[in-house]
């Protein structure tokens, strides 16, 4: 006696995975479809593509305001987050001296700090991919910074001088 298989729902047009009839939402791929008649479109991607997660904007913003870089670390960017370190670095140290030397030190931090948020925002709209995970950067600039501040009260070296040249939020802070 020969069985038969009978499909249970039709086809995702974004990923190809099986929706159950009566459902507009995939629960594959997160995406919504308002039309029924949508679901038997052939698919262009594979069905075994999902989204990972997405990233807090918010967080993004607070670490990029804390250090510049950790932002693009946050985000999978570690070449990103390690241009702006470098660059904030060697300007705030005086590697690179210029006339246009405050404007740099801020306009470093306020680009590193938006580029973090339109990185997220894209992200979260699916429009870059995103591996899943943050840079591991991210947790040793996190631990080095929190080891500077640990420092700093506990023995009150670095002075707040060092601080302000590692935080961009403490120099302006201290105006």
């Amino acid at each position: 006696m020969g069985s038969r298989k009978e499909q249970i729902g039709r086809n995702c047009p974004f990923c190809g995975a099986i929706v159950a009839y009566g459902e507009y939402f995939c629960r594959s791929c997160h995406k919504k479809f308002t039309d029924q008649s949508e679901l038997d479109a052939p698919s262009t991607t594979r069905p075994d593509t999902y989204v990972v997660s997405v990233r807090q904007a918010y967080v993004s913003a607070i670490l990029s305001f804390i250090g510049v870089g950790l932002g693009q670390f946050y985000n999978g960017d570690t070449l990103r987050g390690i241009a702006f370190f470098l660059g904030f670095i060697a300007i705030s140290f005086n590697f690179i001296t210029t006339q246009y030397q405050t404007v740099l030190f801020y306009g470093i931090w306020l680009v590193a700090l938006g580029e973090a948020l339109w990185s997220a925002r894209r992200i979260n709209r699916y429009e870059r991919p995103f591996g899943g995970r943050a840079s591991y950067l991210l947790y040793g600039m996190l631990a080095v910074y929190g080891l500077i501040v640990v420092l700093h009260f506990m023995t009150g070296e670095p002075t707040l001088g060092y601080l302000g040249r590692v935080f961009p939020a403490v120099k302006l802070w201290m105006g």
